[in-house]
């Protein structure tokens, strides 16, 4: 019996088991708006959201994934996750679908996508690049493993958005006046006793003059119109990406993102568990969640002591976590623990250091009653441009009640400083100097911060700094022709929470990001989400810091890109059975 099923059957008393397999999928991100200097500019398509099975195949190209063993104690709560929203005309950004979960197994919303000349937003499924009339290449979202892939890239100086990550394949990229990117397929799965396949991302938007218009990819990805129009939906229900605008003389919005979808399935045809649209099929009882509600196996009383964010329990503890802002509201008086992450800075573009992690904030006993507190989730900060015309923004700060964790500092640009934050940002090669850390201990809780590495050198070859994780500091860059920094690591001091709510990176929390390299190598990332730096040597790009883990964006290595988005943060409250 699995370590689950075991926990909870000794906390209740209850020696029976329910076997459960599953297909849980996030919402699709949506496409973003053409708006830009000029119309016609290249939105890239939503990621489709992360997909999680046990039947016939699973999302990521990973291995199929050990059925559920639920006690029959308790309830257990279905999440389904809401698509993104379209990007408006002018210059709108695809927000990212919602996450979907079923206990303990939570599958990534796909990721949005930046406005024109913006990155990709990491997901389930990463969303694709936007075109850019300017030199720049935008990079696309990263998709989340074993649950979906890559978006494509934009095209450089050009007006072709990339595709949307699928759930089978990535998206491919933009051509520069030839190819918009197509949405990579998603995955056929028979949990329903027929094969249906989720999880395609959406194609890329641009200019009417391309000869190839971008595909949805199957499993919902939505195609690019043929004449200018708003961008098209995503299929409802099975997690599709939405499509970017695509726009000739005047700007059109882009596509949203469909909405997730949870299935569970048990063994023979009598029915013991409440929840969804019931059916059988092939001697099993199907539960299908086409919206959020409860999974309760009959007789099962043990629905937890508060409401808000997605709940799970391993039969010791109940866990809620927030990905987005939200309410915790207790419905008796109880003792919590709460661990507060910050949203990760932006890595900086031209030879660019990382970003800064954002702060953790952890109270082990924190005393609550019958009444909602306030939860903020910050947001990750944009990357900088090539150039520095743009110099990227720091990570916003995170919440519960009165407890606070800093955003991360943004990165600096060559020569500029990293700001400081919760973890500060890295210092820009030729020598910018490392951002401090500025979390504090605050309201009974205990801060967790380290500053960023200073770009060391000053030569024109001089790398940058990685950005400060919250285990710590980021590395300085090697000085003229040396690798770039690396960032920080981040902290595993709460892996058994992170494998519960599947959150986090192998355990780990805040990640700094790593700097750019000129001649040399690219920084690392820091465990537990940082984004990878760019090297002009060999041409790779920045990457993203990992949604929802407070993690550090990548630096660019001054080849003509930009920087990474810093990592959203993320909220959990725990308390004992």
């Amino acid at each position: 019996m699995p370590i689950i099923g075991i926990l909870a059957s000794a906390i209740t008393g209850s020696t029976q088991n329910l076997i459960v397999d599953y297909l849980v999928v996030g919402g699709g991100g949506g496409g973003a708006g053409t708006g830009n200097a000029r119309p016609g500019g290249g939105a890239g398509g939503g990621g489709a959201g992360g997909l999680r099975s046990t039947v016939t195949a699973t999302g990521g190209g990973g291995s199929l994934e050990t059925a559920l063993s639920l006690s029959t104690s308790f309830v257990y709560a279905v999440t389904v996750g809401a698509g993104g929203a379209a990007g408006a005309a002018a210059s709108g950004q695809g927000t990212s679908g919602g996450n979907s979960a079923f206990n303990t197994i939570t599958s990534i919303g796909g990721g949005g996508q930046a406005t024109v000349s913006g990155n990709g937003l990491s997901g389930g499924s990463g969303g694709g690049g936007s075109g850019n009339t300017n030199s720049a290449q935008s990079l696309a979202g990263v998709g989340t493993a074993n649950q979906g892939f890559n978006g494509g890239r934009g095209a450089s100086g050009g007006d072709e958005g990339g595709g949307g990550g699928g759930a089978g394949v990535a998206g491919t990229s933009g051509v520069n006046g030839t190819t918009q990117g197509n949405g990579g397929n998603g995955v056929a799965t028979s949990i329903s006793g027929s094969s249906v396949t989720y999880g395609g991302g959406g194609a890329g938007g641009g200019n009417n003059a391309v000869a190839n218009r971008g595909q949805g990819g199957t499993g919902g990805g939505a195609t690019t119109p043929t004449s200018q129009a708003d961008g098209n939906a995503g299929s409802v229900n099975t997690g599709g990406g939405g499509s970017g605008g695509f726009a000739v003389s005047v700007n059109f919005a882009g596509g949203a993102g469909g909405s997730g979808i949870v299935i569970a399935r048990y063994a023979g045809t009598t029915q013991k568990a409440t929840g969804g649209t019931v059916t059988t099929s092939g001697g099993n009882t199907i539960h299908t969640f086409t919206s959020s509600g409860t999974f309760t196996p009959t007789g099962a009383t043990n629905a937890g002591k508060a409401t808000g964010g997605y709940i799970a329990t391993d039969g010791i503890y109940w866990y809620h976590t927030f990905y987005s802002s939200g309410t915790f509201t207790p419905t008796q008086s109880i003792t919590a623990e709460t661990l507060v992450i910050a949203g990760g800075g932006g890595g900086a573009g031209d030879v660019g250091g990382g970003g800064g992690a954002g702060g953790i904030i952890y109270k082990a006993v924190n005393s609550l009653t019958a009444q909602g507190y306030t939860v903020t989730v910050g947001a990750g900060g944009i990357g900088g441009d090539q150039g520095g015309t743009d110099p990227g923004t720091s990570g916003s700060d995170s919440f519960f009640d009165v407890l606070q964790a800093f955003g991360g500092g943004r990165a600096g640009f060559v020569p500029n400083a990293g700001a400081a934050g919760g973890s500060g940002g890295g210092g820009g090669g030729q020598g910018g100097t490392g951002g401090a850390s500025n979390q504090t201990s605050n309201n009974g809780g205990t801060g967790y911060g380290n500053a960023g590495g200073t770009g060391t050198g000053s030569s024109g070859t001089a790398p940058g700094g990685g950005g400060g994780g919250a285990g710590s500091a980021g590395t300085n860059g090697g000085g003229a022709g040396g690798n770039a920094g690396n960032g920080g690591a981040g902290l595993n001091t709460w892996s058994s929470w992170a494998s519960v709510t599947g959150t986090g990176v192998s355990g780990y929390y805040a990640g700094g990001g790593g700097a750019g390299g000129w001649d040399g190598a690219s920084g690392t990332g820091g465990s537990g989400g940082g984004g990878a730096g760019g090297a002009r040597s060999d041409g790779s790009a920045a990457s993203n810091g990992t949604r929802n883990t407070g993690s550090g964006g990548g630096g660019d290595g001054g080849g003509n890109g930009v920087g990474g988005n810093g990592g959203s943060g993320l909220v959990i409250v725990r308390y004992a059975v």
